[in-house]
């Protein structure tokens, strides 16, 4: 069993999937969870291992008969090829990709680091470095810095850091 890659238009991996899927065939768009400030808030949001990138599996009896007209597919951009041939994975390596996504999926990638450098962007301590501890809710972080001398510990809201 393989894999055919296909190569999808900017950021519509998710349209291209849900296309192919409808003509019957299987499509694998592999995700890790990350995350990232919205409106304030730290969420957790879903962001493609191959961006642009999508998987259709070789193996049905559909997908030779749609081959051709893959492109026609909402999303879709071409099936990627080298030297006239589809660009396939095996099925192994794509069980290998798999594992991977679920060692990812376990743990979001984080926002900050413990000990990442950041850089105050507003307020009275605007442009002073401090070093990053822990978040402080969904709003709030809690940073390291020098006052006067003397370590101190400050919870500030997320718009007021950028890294540094």
């Amino acid at each position: 069993m393989s894999w055919v890659v296909v190569y999808t238009k900017p950021r519509q991996e998710k349209r291209a999937k849900e296309n192919l899927e409808n003509i019957g065939l299987e499509v694998a768009h592999p995700v890790r969870p990350i995350e990232k400030i919205h409106q304030g808030i730290i969420s957790v949001n879903f962001e493609c291992l191959f961006p642009r990138y999508i998987f259709v599996r070789n193996e049905s009896n559909i997908f030779p008969k749609v081959m051709h007209t893959l492109r026609n597919i909402r999303g879709v951009s071409q099936l990627v090829k080298f030297g006239g041939k589809l660009a396939e994975i095996n099925d192994m390596t794509y069980q290998k990709i798999e594992h991977f996504q679920r060692a990812l999926a376990s743990q979001p990638m984080k926002l900050f680091k413990e000990g990442e450098n950041v850089v105050f962007t507003h307020g009275a301590f605007r442009d002073v470095r401090a070093v990053y501890k822990e978040p402080d809710g969904d709003k709030r972080i809690i940073l390291m810095f020098e006052l006067l001398n003397k370590p101190t510990k400050l919870s500030v809201p997320l718009a007021a850091i950028k890294r540094g």
